[in-house]
């Protein structure tokens, strides 16, 4: 398997893009949805939080398979799965549906993002904190490719179906490709009980707490910006569906640069270390963001927060699987299960902030202080093991 993983570790990436792709692509079909559907900002809020809370039910399982059975087929099933329900999503009727077919997407998602995330770390030990985080900078690029992708199919079509199904499309085609370069790899699977219950010691349970608080905050802050972004931009500050969405995909080009690099600083400096530095930092730049006027300035600092915000959970993904060798699978399933289950109210708050106040309102009073409360949880963790992995 070793021989071929850099054709993997490329499949992988391209599959990550699309990952996020397929789920960022909502921000920017806000308003037409809203329109359509003759539904308010609290409505769509509570639609994009459905991937969100179906994501929560299966991280640990997910985690559990892959660490107990091999990590292929959970991966296949993953990418095949997210690519059809994203299809599927072009071509509902209402917005029950519609939240229906995200929500079982969500559910779909962390079988393809965390044994891929396991799976890098196994594939490149010797430098764990640069390739995972490469890895994940599909990701990021996701971030820019869906807002990106929504706003200019939705100028050009005029209809907000043609996202999703360009980006399920798309997404099965890349899995089609996986199954066909998979490298040979031995069937392993793991003897004795489902998973180590090491993980149940009381000093691992205080360390996964803090690190589910870091993830949760930092998820909070994320999602409910990169969501409600492309509207503030669109409807408060009246730029066209295609600016909005590039506007705002440039967080996501941020991310896609900022992780690679910050993941090779974190390598020689230390992931917790540069992790909550750059958690501070980016609550810092998203009260910019929100203040400035001057649009070429907004642009720059959208940039620069994903640029920063990706070492927050880039380092934060190494280090757990990093402190948690033995099951980093199921480590990294219960950090993002915790994660989303609260998380998915943050885009919620916001689009009931905005149906009361305004957009803008709902980013500055929650997407700025998770930020700041991410970095204050990755600190804490220095009580607990302040001389161990960093």
């Amino acid at each position: 398997m070793r021989s071929n993983r850099l054709i993997f570790f490329i499949l992988g990436w391209v599959g990550m893009l699309l990952y996020f792709t397929q789920r960022w692509i909502f921000g920017p079909l806000i308003p037409p949805l809203m329109e359509e559907f003759h539904t308010g900002k609290t409505a769509l809020g509570i639609i994009g939080a459905a991937s969100l809370w179906g994501y929560m039910f299966t991280p640990i399982v997910a985690g559990l398979l892959s660490d107990r059975f091999g990590k292929k087929n959970t991966i296949l099933f993953g990418i095949f799965g997210f690519s059809t329900l994203t299809a599927i999503c072009g071509m509902v009727t209402g917005p029950s549906y519609l939240f229906a077919g995200r929500f079982f997407t969500g559910m779909v998602e962390p079988f393809y993002f965390i044994p891929m995330l396991a799976l890098t770390l196994e594939l490149f030990p010797e430098r764990p904190g640069f390739f995972l985080t490469a890895m994940s900078s599909g990701s990021s690029l996701g971030w820019f490719v869906g807002p990106a992708l929504a706003g200019w199919l939705l100028d050009l079509t005029g209809t907000w179906r043609a996202p999703f199904l360009v980006a399920g499309i798309a997404g099965l085609c890349v899995a089609v490709l996986l199954l066909l370069a998979w490298p040979q790899e031995k069937r392993t699977t793991q003897a004795g009980a489902f998973f180590d219950r090491t993980i149940l010691k009381p000093l691992n349970l205080v360390m996964l707490l803090l690190l589910s608080l870091t993830a949760t905050f930092q998820i909070s802050s994320e999602f409910g910006f990169t969501m409600w972004y492309p509207v503030f931009l669109k409807t408060e500050l009246g730029f066209a569906a295609t600016t909005a969405g590039l506007i705002a995909g440039l967080y996501g080009v941020g991310q896609f640069i900022g992780r690679p690099v910050l993941g090779w600083v974190s390598d020689k400096l230390g992931y917790r270390r540069v992790g909550i530095v750059c958690g501070f930092i980016m609550g810092v730049t998203l009260i910019f963001i929100l203040w400035v006027g001057n649009p070429v300035l907004r642009g720059y600092l959208t940039f620069q927060v994903g640029f920063i915000g990706a070492a927050v959970m880039g380092a934060l993904w190494t280090f757990t699987g990093l402190v948690f060798p033995n099951f980093k699978g199921l480590a990294l399933g219960v950090i993002t299960t915790f994660a989303y289950a609260t998380a998915s109210f943050s885009p919620i708050s916001i689009g009931y902030i905005g149906d009361h106040y305004s957009v803008a309102a709902g980013l500055l009073s929650v997407s700025v202080p998770c930020a700041f409360l991410a970095a204050f949880a990755f600190l804490a963790t220095f009580l607990l093991r302040p001389t161990t992995k960093r």
